[in-house]
């Protein structure tokens, strides 16, 4: 059976698409790291001259309070339906994104020419040896509101992934920080359906237009109802270009191997 979409359909699964690839925005704020003391962690800093063996990337922690899960109509009246309370399905949104954030990690440290490997957040088991490892944490995670995303865009109801990042080199039970940063990753301000189609389209009434940015959503780019999982691919992908810059530096790959990441300058205190 051939598929047939009209020109309405196909406009709609355009700008859901592009939403993602087109606008998202994703930057790297460097923090000032903790310098080793010499006193108690001598073994780690002798360590720093060395290649390391592994790079290690723990899932990010989180706290319940700072995920915000979606807030489209369709989806708060499917959660009365669910069984799950809203502190589970924080949980689960909070563990997605952060193995999302992990495996982009891994992935791009890989093929800079780094060793690396997940440590999945039921997992304490670090390697033993003189190793790279990237903690941190979720700070915010926010799924925004998919329906004014689409429907409105421009910034309405955006997602937003910020989180904090600590880099330290371990050795011998020792471990020192080299790389402290925070991200920032929201979705952009892509125009949405109401600034690009005729007015007549959201006219036709509420319950039409809704079931249209519904459907964009599910049918055509199901990716659109879980676009912070997207931003946090990106911030994984920021995350290893960063540390692949300290490496370059350090000389553990080649400047070739390194790749730019998207600084800005943290807020001035006061």
């Amino acid at each position: 059976m051939r598929l047939r979409f009209s020109p309405l359909s196909i406009l709609i699964l355009f700008f859901a698409g592009s939403a993602l690839t087109g606008c998202a925005k994703v930057s790297v704020s460097p923090q000032p790291a903790e310098r080793p003391d010499p006193a108690s962690e001598y073994r780690v800093i002798e360590t720093e001259k060395f290649i390391p063996a592994w790079v290690e990337v723990c899932d990010f922690g989180f706290s319940d309070s700072s995920i915000a899960e979606n807030r489209d109509p369709l989806t708060r009246a499917e959660n009365l339906l669910r069984k799950s309370s809203a502190q589970d399905r924080d949980t689960n949104i909070a563990r997605g994104v952060a193995a999302a954030v992990s495996i982009a990690t891994v992935k791009k440290l890989d093929r800079a020419g780094l060793p690396t490997v997940r440590i999945p957040y039921d997992d304490t088991v670090l390697y033993p040896g003189n190793n790279l490892l990237v903690t941190g944490r979720l700070l915010h995670v926010d799924e925004g509101n998919r329906f004014t995303r689409i429907g409105v865009g421009l910034g309405a109801g955006a997602s937003t992934l910020d989180t904090e990042v600590h880099v330290y080199r371990v050795s011998q039970g020792e471990r020192a920080e080299v790389l402290s940063f925070t991200t920032h990753a929201d979705s952009g301000k892509m125009p949405g359906l109401a600034e690009s189609l005729p007015l007549g389209v959201f006219l036709i009434g509420p319950i039409t237009a809704f079931t249209m940015v519904e459907d964009s959503a599910s049918t055509g780019q199901r990716i659109y109802s879980s676009e912070v999982d997207y931003l946090a691919a990106e911030t994984g992908d920021q995350i290893a270009r960063y540390i692949s810059q300290y490496s370059a530096e350090e000389l553990w790959i080649t400047p070739e191997n390194a790749k730019s990441p998207n600084l800005v300058a943290p807020p001035a205190n006061g």
